[in-house]
């Protein structure tokens, strides 16, 4: 695939695109990582790729690679990344030291987080992210259904939970890079786990990070069942990507 020129901007602020993909995809079912897996003609991450190429703020862009996996992620990157420079980091032995590795690699004072899991972003949610005046930022979608405390033992519902106090956390993320990596370096001092980088700022250096209003549409891809309504919902979303030929 080879990209049509795009007009870049030189705006501010520029940043480093983050992009998580080091896992395996083990709940997917699928014969290779779950981010090669083609939606709508493209491989799940490049989705992602597309968005973060025609934001004139994204300065480069940074994925892991599973191991194997290097060469593929590569090439990818080459025919999706255009005239956008970018790197093919490593992935950890989890999510946490994944992300850890491309804070470590990213070149600018602030950075966007995402993972190729999440493959209907646009660059409109990118602008409202980046350009929001808070340093620390990230999506939180309202959850629409009935929740409830059940005893991991018993398995015996406990309480309700109110929605009104929980959210979903969805990426994109926005932070400061040098708060980002006071965070990872915390809490690997405390042998402290996180699967996701908004709280674990919160909890490890006390800066704070603003909530933004999320997407119903921005899905996570993570089961079967998931690739199927994946595939019908980019069905329109694809059309919209005309700057893109193929090779």
């Amino acid at each position: 695939m080879n990209l049509h020129p795009l007009t870049r901007p030189q705006r501010t602020p520029q940043v480093s695109f983050l992009l998580l993909s080091g896992g395996v995809g083990a709940r997917a079912e699928h014969h290779e990582p779950k981010q090669f897996y083609k939606l709508a003609g493209h491989p799940m991450l490049a989705h992602s790729l597309i968005a973060a190429v025609r934001s004139p703020y994204v300065a480069e862009i940074l994925i892991n690679a599973p191991a194997g996996y290097e060469a593929r992620t590569r090439q990818i990157m080459e025919a999706y990344c255009g005239s956008v420079p970018f790197q093919v980091v490593p992935a950890g032995q989890t999510r946490q030291e994944s992300c850890a590795a491309l804070v470590e690699a990213a070149r600018h004072a602030q950075v966007v987080l995402h993972e190729a899991a999440r493959p209907f972003l646009n660059p409109e949610m990118l602008e409202k992210l980046i350009t929001c005046e808070a340093q620390n930022a990230g999506y939180c979608h309202a959850i629409a259904f009935s929740m409830c405390r059940i005893d991991s033992e018993t398995r015996l519902v406990q309480r309700g939970v109110s929605r009104e106090k929980v959210f979903d956390i969805q990426l994109p993320q926005k932070f400061d890079r040098s708060t980002l990596r006071e965070a990872h370096a915390a809490a690997r001092a405390a042998g402290a786990a996180y699967n996701e980088d908004t709280v674990m700022v919160v909890e490890m250096t006390g800066q704070p990070v603003q909530a933004l209003e999320g997407f119903s549409r921005n899905r996570k891809v993570t089961t079967p069942e998931d690739f199927v309504i994946a595939q019908e919902m980019m069905k329109g979303f694809h059309s919209n990507r005309k700057a893109f030929a193929h090779g």
